[in-house]
């Protein structure tokens, strides 16, 4: 019984050390329900799930968690930056740099690069090379793209997603690639201490999001390639 009742007191503060306390942003410029179906992914491995917005991301609540993530929403990243003080978008490129993750999903990546607008000036988060990011489709509506995971090829869902060019800068490790232009649609790099894991398409998307969207289930759902995302953080 001993010996059982040790068994258990192991695996239970195993899985204690491996979760994690992550803050997901869910206010200004964020999409119905895109930060709750990423909280999913995390809520399933165990981790934490702390839901942050304008009125109360602060660097001491930042502080307390392990990643960050950006999710999807408005097709104008400014609807986030103009809701964000200059001493928030600090607080989230300090704690990158200081050793935090950062998860950027399509609105969310657009919002890592250095401007949201080059040619204004205007900054955005800052925590990779590219200047300003630019979306791979033409139209902003729904649809599917065709993209290269590995040696897996697969049709995702998207709606404006980012691309990051053809050439990786350097220190950066490509992910994924649009099949069509070859341009990468996903892919991990360094930021100070801390790791930015950014992806262009919704690989999250569930049934209801393709459903909603008129977009075909034919081709399946891509949420494993999301889960391998999520072990890049």
């Amino acid at each position: 019984m001993m010996l059982r009742r040790l068994f258990c007191m192991l695996l239970f503060t195993t899985g204690l050390a491996h979760a994690r306390t992550v803050g997901i942003f869910n206010g200004a410029g964020t999409c119905d329900g895109c930060a709750e179906t990423v909280a999913t992914f995390f809520s399933a491995q165990g981790d934490k799930v702390v839901y942050l917005n304008e009125h109360t991301l602060t660097a001491n609540k930042l502080a307390h968690m392990e990643v960050y993530v950006q999710p999807g929403g408005s097709d104008d990243i400014d609807e986030t930056l103009d809701a964000l003080s200059t001493e928030q978008v600090k607080a989230i490129r300090e704690f990158v740099q200081e050793g935090g993750s950062y998860l950027g999903i399509c609105a969310g990546a657009y919002l890592a690069a250095r401007y949201s607008s080059a040619a204004d000036k205007k900054p955005a988060y800052g925590l990779i090379n590219n200047a300003e990011l630019s979306s791979e489709s033409a139209s902003a509506a729904p649809s599917l793209l065709k993209l290269q995971w590995g040696k897996l090829s697969r049709m995702v869902y998207n709606q404006s997603g980012p691309q990051f060019g053809k050439q990786a800068g350097k220190g950066v490790e490509v992910l994924a690639r649009y099949s069509k232009s070859g341009r990468i649609a996903a892919q991990a790099s360094r930021f100070g201490q801390g790791k930015v894991v950014l992806v262009g398409p919704h690989l999250e998307a569930d049934e209801d999001w393709y459903e909603a969207d008129k977009l075909s289930l034919q081709y399946g759902l891509n949420q494993d390639l999301f889960r391998e995302l999520l072990r890049r953080l």
